[in-house]
């Protein structure tokens, strides 16, 4: 499949280093030289230098010849201009990242004229993010997957969760849990593990499950405490914070933003006369105590800066608020959080990639039972992923214990007709199933190839 990305900024880079590790033929357009060159030097893609908006460098780049043309530059209006005219010059689809509130009505309503195939928002996305995640404290990560039907969350094991020294077998009897232990970090090492294995202190575990039956398993291991949001404090107001207000507002929750730029200020006052509008500086801790911070039920750090955002996170957690998210583009700082048990975090640019990187497969799962999605967990090392069973399936209702599967393979989950099932040896494939497959092993196209 040949794939052209217009920009080469933080998106564009992350998303050329994904469909580069699997193999696509890339090509990137960069204004930029000096940053084209460097993302030359380190995969393997063919770049072009100019204007993603102008018809000879389009054409130089192929787009006549492009399956797919991915638009990410920092302009909106350059990212419609470039996929409207890679649509006429004969590419089969486009996606564009539109990131102006006033542009999302408009476009939902042009899309098809203007030949767009998808439309991304990294700031909508990351509020719905946040409203997600607001359902889980900051010792957990949690990310969605197939469709949203399952949770993936990792948490690490602690005296106080009564899980240390039982066996999976063991837990799964006793609180009767509908979860799936999909991966445990011991130390450095990652296990795959069984009914047999015993958890340790100290483990990370991946589990994953129905958001209803996580919430419920994590309640009665006395992670997540029943407490409902009504208060929520915001440190910056830009364009997430814009989409965020007023989902909720919807959910019933009290809103106070704190924001630096008189400007913006005003504009939030305008927009959503209903909520708490302070003009100061979110990083000023007295000003964030006088604002009641301690009797906040929900803190969520949207500045700029990342290192703003990380630091008062860490007041926010130290002075008691249930449930902290801080915005961190930067992955390298996750350390310094994830010390404190602040796991979650917002990170626009890696939901953008991973929205993309869906579709890519998408597309490319028309012919066969390719993956159709898939999600990188414990630091990488493992890959949950997610297949549509189609004819070309060798194990079409075969027993899961009559399969040679190879090593470091689990099958997770069986979704018949929409509802998600844990997988045992008695499980069976059908047609039009989707199957959540958990792999140590990297390379997975087929849902043939987990087998032996």
């Amino acid at each position: 499949m040949k794939i052209v990305i217009i920009g080469d900024g933080k998106v564009g880079f992350a998303i050329a280093k994904q469909l580069s590790q699997e193999g696509y033929d890339l090509t990137i357009i960069e204004n930029k030289p000096q940053v084209l060159n460097l993302t030359m030097d380190v995969l393997d893609v063919v770049g072009v230098q100019g204007n993603g908006g102008d018809y000879d460098v389009l054409k130089e780049a192929q787009v006549n010849q492009a399956d797919l043309v991915i638009a990410v530059t920092s302009s909106d209006e350059i990212n419609i201009i470039s996929c409207l005219m890679a649509k006429k010059m004969g590419a089969d689809h486009t996606i564009a990242r539109i990131r102006n509130p006033e542009y999302v009505k408009g476009l939902r309503i042009l899309k098809e004229d203007l030949g767009l195939s998808m439309q991304i928002n990294p700031e909508q996305t990351a509020a719905r993010e946040i409203v997600r995640s607001l359902s889980f404290p900051n010792s957990i990560k949690v990310n969605s997957f197939a469709k949203g039907r399952l949770e993936l969350a990792e948490i690490r094991i602690r005296e106080e969760n009564s899980l240390a020294k039982k066996t999976i077998h063991q837990i799964d009897k006793s609180l009767k849990s509908k979860v799936q232990f999909v991966a445990i970090k011991r130390d450095d090492n990652v296990l795959l593990p069984t009914g047999n294995t015993v958890i340790e202190l100290n483990d990370k575990v991946t589990l994953t499950g129905s958001t209803k039956q996580l919430k419920k398993f994590l309640s009665e291991i006395g992670i997540i405490q029943k407490r409902t949001v009504r208060e929520i404090m915001i440190i910056g107001g830009g364009k997430i914070t814009f989409y965020l207000i007023p989902m909720l507002l919807d959910m019933g929750i009290e809103v106070k933003v704190i924001e630096i730029k008189e400007e913006r200020c005003i504009a939030l006052v305008e927009k959503f006369p209903q909520i708490t509008v302070i003009h100061g500086d979110g990083t000023d801790h007295e000003l964030l105590l006088s604002e009641s911070l301690r009797e906040t039920d929900a803190f969520i750090a949207l500045t700029d800066i990342d290192e703003e955002n990380v630091i008062i996170s860490m007041f926010a957690h130290n002075h008691g608020v249930p449930r902290v998210l801080p915005k961190v583009n930067r992955v390298s700082l996750g350390f310094l959080l994830e010390k404190l048990g602040l796991e979650n975090t917002i990170t626009p640019k890696n939901l953008v990639t991973n929205q993309i990187i869906q579709y890519v497969r998408a597309m490319q799962n028309t012919l066969g039972s390719n993956v159709e999605s898939l999600i990188k967990v414990v630091d990488d090392r493992v890959e949950i992923l997610e297949f549509r069973v189609r004819d070309n399936c060798s194990f079409i209702d075969e027993q899961i214990k009559d399969l040679k599967l190879k090593d470091g393979i689990l099958i997770s989950y069986i979704i018949h007709r929409g509802i998600p099932k844990i997988a045992n040896g008695n499980s069976k494939v059908s047609l039009g199933d989707t199957v959540i497959i958990t792999s140590h092993l990297k390379g997975l196209r087929d849902i043939n190839d987990v087998l032996a």
